[in-house]
């Protein structure tokens, strides 16, 4: 049987968080291999200290986790995260899903979203697991990403 590998596809957002405690779970109860990844559009991740600082701390909480850390960097967000799924076997990917207001607004303008073009790209084999948004109070979150 081949082995579970998760992806974990954060953003520098404090919500993503919450997809990394998913993501763990999801390893551990298939006592599969948890990868975080990050893919900043651009060739540097150094380019905004804020979000630096908070992609710092969620990686560092992905590793507490038991997570493999993968930060990378591209033009073609979709198509990096395709490539590195084809590349280390992931069988499972975690994504946040969009906030409704910005489907409806892609919906209106007829554009596909970001999250669309990860799911239409990704192999087909590969499961694609969405959570919902829920309400994370920052108190909470601070506690415990540091």
């Amino acid at each position: 049987m081949k082995e579970e590998k998760i992806a974990v596809c954060i953003t520098a957002q404090t919500s993503s968080q919450r997809l990394i405690d998913y993501g763990s779970e999801i390893a551990q109860q298939y006592n599969g291999s948890l990868h975080i990844l990050h893919v900043q559009k651009g060739d540097s991740i150094f380019q905004n200290g804020q979000t630096l600082k908070l992609l710092t701390k969620l990686l560092a909480y992905g590793d507490r986790c038991g997570g493999i850390i993968h930060v990378l960097c591209d033009q073609d967000i979709p198509k990096c995260i395709s490539e590195f799924v084809k590349q280390e076997e992931i069988t499972k990917v975690i994504i946040g899903e969009l906030p409704k207001q910005t489907t409806k607004k892609c919906l209106k303008e007829k554009e596909e979203t970001q999250f669309q073009k990860i799911i239409t790209i990704l192999p087909q084999q590969v499961e694609v697991i969405t959570v919902g948004q829920q309400d994370v109070i920052c108190t909470e979150l601070k506690q415990k990403i540091g």
